[in-house]
């Protein structure tokens, strides 16, 4: 089963770089343009300039966004911006945040260097599709920085608590080496476990332990790839290479600090022709209840959040609609074709739009957001727009579909907040 040990992080040096909150940032799937900007310009240091490097007009082969990001890294290191830690450990990483609804809640999660393992082996289970671009777009990085600049968000199920009881024993004898109070929403706390035999009874926990991808299913493929492009230009292989791990942050399932928000989907490049025939179709496939306000439509979806799947849509003006999917009771339906989001992808954004995002031109027609009123702003910006609204999809969903060997279509839950990027950081060739 899983293999989950302890390695020698990577951290930024607090005496170099200050306040270690000046110098962390989202995701590098998150950040927009001026958001990159900001964080580049809050820190010298700051991460996003490994994670996200910008390209340049005259970038070549050996001169580009990947390799100035591995000639950062290099500097950093040699500069003593980051010191690696001297022996193996695991960290613990908690997050206090309070969700749009008004909720608070206190995430913690474990990383360590997880062994890659295949999918189909019963060891790491992807919950959602992948596509090509992103995928590419991380193994040009890691071909260059032979590194995990951010680590991978998985699931594991311990309904006695046990992983986390042992990270409690040690949190409760010993102060964070980083405590940065708020950024991005939430506050970053991290230890550097480094008991011995407090990391030898978590290694053994998790060897009877399977792994669901939160978030991070490219950067897990990524890794698969580039440890077999290594492993195939290599004359002795034992297994035990960096190259076989990647970094994980590591969240109980049944934690209630694990909060699960809506991905709503953002409609474009759609004729005035195609959105008025898609509403007069709507009574054909779905019991459909008009409103003239968000509030009343995101009322009525979040009253059917786990009893019937639901989603809403905007077209503009006051025209909200609540959709309620006709399904045959009787009919032999798998529970992942029952999933909100299985339906609404197939039976709204391909049957109704002709939207297939499997073809990459079509995935330009789609993006996403967290924030229900961003999606009305997005409509209301531009002609051709239709915003999708989603209720959350639930942890036990997720991971029966993913232990089920299924995949949900890509953005199907987000698991908020995002975890930072740039607390540990995890060197391959060590």
């Amino acid at each position: 089963m899983a293999q989950i040990v302890p390695f020698c992080g990577v951290r930024y040096n607090p005496q170099n770089v200050g306040d270690v909150g000046q110098v962390i940032a989202p995701p590098y799937d998150v950040i927009k343009t001026d958001e990159r900007m900001t964080l580049e310009n809050r820190h010298p240091n700051n991460i996003v300039r490994l994670i996200l490097s910008p390209p340049d007009d005259n970038d070549t082969e050996t001169d580009n966004q990947y390799t100035r990001a591995a000639g950062r890294l290099r500097d950093w290191i040699s500069t003593e911006v980051l010191a690696q830690d001297t022996s193996p450990c695991y960290y613990a990483y908690d997050q206090t945040f309070t969700t749009p609804d008004g909720r608070t809640y206190t995430r913690r999660a474990l990383v360590g260097a997880g062994k890659l393992e295949p999918f189909g082996t019963g060891v790491v289970f992807p919950h959602e599709k992948t596509l090509a671009a992103p995928k590419a777009d991380r193994l040009n990085l890691m071909r260059q920085c032979h590194a995990n600049l951010s680590p991978i968000f998985l699931l594991y199920s311990d309904p006695e608590g046990e992983i986390e009881n042992a990270m409690a024993r040690f949190i409760a004898a010993n102060a964070p080496v980083v405590d940065v109070s708020e950024r991005f929403g939430t506050t970053h706390q991290l230890w550097r476990i480094d008991d011995v035999q407090i990391n030898q009874e978590i290694q053994s926990l998790f060897s009877s332990k399977s792994l669901v991808i939160a978030d991070g299913h490219h950067r897990y493929e990524t890794a698969l790839a580039f440890r077999d492009e290594i492993r195939a230009q290599s004359l002795q292989w034992t297994g035990e290479e960096g190259y076989n791990y990647v970094m994980m942050n590591l969240v109980r399932m049944e934690s209630p600090g694990l909060a699960v928000l809506a991905i709503h989907r953002l409609l474009s490049g759609l004729s005035s022709n195609q959105i008025s025939q898609a509403i007069d179709q709507l009574p054909k496939s779905f019991d459909v209840t008009a409103t003239n306000n968000l509030t009343q439509l995101l009322e009525n979806l979040h009253a059917l959040s786990g009893k019937r799947p639901a989603f809403g849509m905007y077209i503009g003006g006051d025209a909200y609609h609540l959709l309620v999917p006709q399904i045959d009771e009787d009919a032999e339906i798998s529970v992942y074709d029952r999933l909100d989001v299985t339906l609404l992808h197939t039976r709204v954004i391909e049957q109704l739009f002709g939207i297939d995002i499997t073809i990459p031109e079509h995935q330009k027609q789609i993006s996403y957001t967290v924030k229900t009123d961003e999606a009305v702003q997005y409509v209301k910006d531009s002609g051709g727009r239709v915003a999708l609204f989603m209720n959350p999809t639930p942890v036990s969903q997720a991971s029966a579909i993913a232990m089920g060997s299924q995949t949900m279509p890509q953005k199907s839950t987000y698991f908020y907040p995002k975890m930072a990027t740039g607390l540990v950081l995890n060197l391959l060739k060590d």
